[in-house]
């Protein structure tokens, strides 16, 4: 298995061992053989707001994946979990990010490609325009396919936590995750129902808040503060709502969630982009 330097000694990390259990690899294959995807238009509906970031398919990166440096923008928790073998995990979220981008360009000499979770996610068009922008830095391209569509086709030329022998009996169904899911007016009201509202967005992403600061902001890769928040909310007999920017990221808590046996639990659906689609009267009605 094939990691950076930096991956490695993340995974020495006790206490985030714990929450990177391996039973997540399960939950993230299955999810692959239900996603299925539309036309190309509505498939990569953030490309029309980036018309300055070139992009690369799925089979083109494959065939000429040697001839790329390949940067995984996502936050240390999700690289850590799956990520495209030879992949170097630079978070978008990290302060200093053009600069190690243009370190490693420099040191590689090859086109960067960077991928996040895919079609909804913005990060790797995001990470072009920043290096460009900081760096003049422009033999860069956007992988927007993502890790899910890397894995699906490719899962030979992907690193998962452990090797690991799938059980399709410890697989969470979609179903099973579609229980957890509400829509945004459903987890409005059960924020208000002695719920712990946890913001799970990079940094980044958090340009607004749904509850002006009522919820609680926790990064993924800070193990610490998200079993503190599981162990108050058992504590409390509370249930936890849970928010991400696309509706991506929540994936990634489910299996560690169940292992804590926590059962009261919600993710929203769409994440924030979903709750702010929606007319403020459709959630707040009209005085």
């Amino acid at each position: 298995m094939e990691m950076c330097s930096g991956s490695v000694s993340y995974l020495k990390h006790n206490k985030m061992r714990n929450l990177i259990k391996p039973s997540i690899i399960f939950f993230i294959l299955s999810n692959l053989f239900f996603m299925s995807f539309a036309q190309a238009a509505d498939d990569f509906p953030a490309r029309a707001k980036y018309p300055n970031v070139a992009t690369i398919e799925l089979d083109d990166l494959y065939k000429k994946r040697n001839s790329y440096t390949i940067v995984d923008t996502r936050s240390t928790y999700e690289y850590s979990v799956l990520h495209i073998k030879f992949a170097v995990n630079i978070p978008l979220s990290s302060f200093d990010f053009a600069s190690k981008v243009s370190a490693l360009y420099a040191e590689k000499g090859k086109t960067i490609v960077f991928y996040c979770n895919g079609h909804s996610c913005t990060k790797s068009y995001d990470a072009v325009s920043k290096v460009k922008r900081l760096k003049k830095l422009t033999d860069t391209l956007a992988f927007d396919g993502g890790i899910y569509d890397w894995v699906k086709r490719y899962p030979k030329a992907s690193v998962l936590l452990n090797e690991i022998r799938l059980n399709a009996d410890k697989l969470i169904s979609e179903d099973e995750f579609k229980k957890h899911l509400l829509k945004p007016k459903a987890f409005l009201d059960r924020s208000n129902k002695n719920c712990i509202v946890l913001d799970v967005r990079d940094s980044l992403q958090r340009k607004d808040r749904i509850f002006a600061g009522f919820e609680k902001s926790v990064n993924l890769d800070n193990a610490d503060k998200i079993n503190k928040y599981i162990a108050e909310a058992k504590r409390k007999k509370q249930s936890l709502c849970i928010y991400d920017a696309v509706g991506k990221q929540v994936r990634w808590l489910q299996y560690h969630l169940k292992e804590q046996k926590m059962n009261e639990y919600y993710f929203l659906e769409g994440g924030a982009k979903a709750f702010y689609a929606i007319p403020y009267k459709d959630l707040y009605g009209t005085n």
